[in-house]
């Protein structure tokens, strides 16, 4: 059920006063291409956007990030967390991001709470954008439920329609917290939903459920118990003579969480940051230890722990998929590396 229908023309308004309060990220296109960007006033967005090349997870989870300062002091060290509350709004988030990012909070919530990307995490508000269809070729979301959020945002807003003259588009929107409702109650922002703008939402749900071509025939929900049986396939080493080993897959990926820690000091050793950026288990020396040992040497043994992450281990961990279906990892991949191939040929082994 819808909860406000509002024009796009007004969400741009709503946004640009928000940006008195948040420092605003959006989609923005770049030589054809679509970038999560922050912006300095709404009409910079491009909500018709494909797709961006990269998630939003970087204003999350940033590459490189402090996470404590250190200094000595009579002969041991104190400690400064160091943490930014900067209060931000992504707009235009896909579903897949959307999904993405609910993952992102479930692995960092958990087990061992993260206050760093929790702190970014609480003072992050974020609009949805739903996609009808197929962003671009090679998706596969519709096969792993990434094409729907039901949580994770504060608003989502459903295309339903543009005007007469193919401009203003009408927005169903779907409130996911108070904080959602605030934004667009308080500011008596847009209009109740009448009986035909609810038939033209469940018009849109039908239609987008067409839309979605399945692209792994025997269904997602089979993959954990697929990829058990198949752990020793010829697969793994037939596939893995193309890849490159060179991470591309891992940092172009929403959903890969995988860090790394060190420590910079100052040459004196008295003061220094311990810092954490992104790792990649696609990366050789992802699971080198001391004395130079590697748990996954071959490039096999890394292409497998990676599909079975995403495939199998997170879910069964997190409960919550570990792919969301957006095929970064394909279109990044120089060896032309196909995740949906993967299932598929498995599927056929079995």
């Amino acid at each position: 059920m819808l909860d406000r229908v509002l024009s796009r023309k007004r969400l741009l308004e709503l946004v640009d006063e928000l940006a008195h309060a948040r420092r605003i990220v959006g989609p923005v296109k770049q030589n054809d291409h679509y970038f999560y960007e922050p912006v300095d006033r709404a009409d910079r967005l491009d909500l018709d956007f494909s797709y961006c090349v990269y998630g939003p997870k970087a204003f999350l989870l940033p590459p490189t990030q402090t996470l404590f300062r250190f200094k000595q002091h009579a002969g041991t060290f104190e400690t400064t967390p160091e943490h930014n509350d900067e209060p931000l709004g992504i707009i235009g988030v896909h579903p897949c991001d959307v999904n993405a990012i609910r993952l992102l909070d479930h692995a960092f919530a958990n087990t061992h709470p993260d206050e760093h990307y929790l702190t970014r995490r609480r003072q992050t508000f974020i609009v949805g954008i739903d996609c009808p269809g197929p962003c671009t070729e090679g998706v596969f979301c519709g096969d792993m439920h990434g094409n729907e959020a039901t949580t994770g945002f504060d608003v989502m807003c459903y295309p339903l329609s543009r005007d007469d003259t193919g401009g203003d588009v009408r927005y169903g929107v779907v409130f996911g917290t108070d904080a959602g409702r605030e934004f667009i109650l308080y500011a008596q922002a847009g209009d109740p939903p009448s009986v035909e703008d609810e038939r033209a939402f469940e018009r849109y749900q039908i239609e987008k459920q067409a839309a979605f071509p399945q692209q792994i025939p025997y269904g997602v929900d089979t993959l954990p118990d697929l990829l058990e049986r198949s752990y020793d396939s010829l697969l793994w080493q037939a596939t893995a003579r193309r890849c490159y080993s060179c991470g591309s897959c891992n940092l172009s990926c929403p959903t890969c969480y995988c860090f790394n820690m060190f420590d910079e000091q100052e040459l004196a050793l008295g003061t220094g940051e311990r810092k954490r950026e992104w790792d990649g288990c696609q990366l050789r020396s992802f699971a080198e230890v001391a004395g130079g040992h590697n748990f996954r040497e071959a490039p096999a043994s890394r292409l497998r722990h990676r599909i079975y992450r995403k495939a199998k281990w997170v879910k069964e961990r997190e409960g919550i998929a570990g792919c969301v279906g957006c095929a970064r990892c394909d279109r990044a991949c120089t060896a032309k590396i196909s995740s949906v191939e993967i299932y598929n040929q498995l599927a056929e082994e079995r």
